[in-house]
């Protein structure tokens, strides 16, 4: 499978992820308790899960940009 193409797809999971998490959050009140430490539960361990893969595929990236040694040129 195409890098670039499974990013946008683990993307697109963690923004629905996070929509239902915060759906759950927010409507805690609304949903029977064990329904609701079901849900959100399960949507936590998914969420971190999807993080992590999104972490592993973005660490060149991350490195690149947040550990990388200054330039002689640059002043900071």
């Amino acid at each position: 499978m195409n890098r670039k193409y499974l990013l946008k797809a683990i993307n697109i999971i963690l923004f629905v992820i996070i929509l239902c998490q915060a759906a759950t959050g927010i409507g805690h009140d609304y949903i029977k308790e064990e329904s609701f430490e079901r849900i959100h539960s399960a949507g936590g361990i998914i969420l971190v899960l999807f993080v992590l893969i999104h972490l592993v595929l973005n660490w060149g990236w991350i490195r690149s940009s947040y550990f990388a040694k200054a330039k002689k040129n640059d002043k900071i």
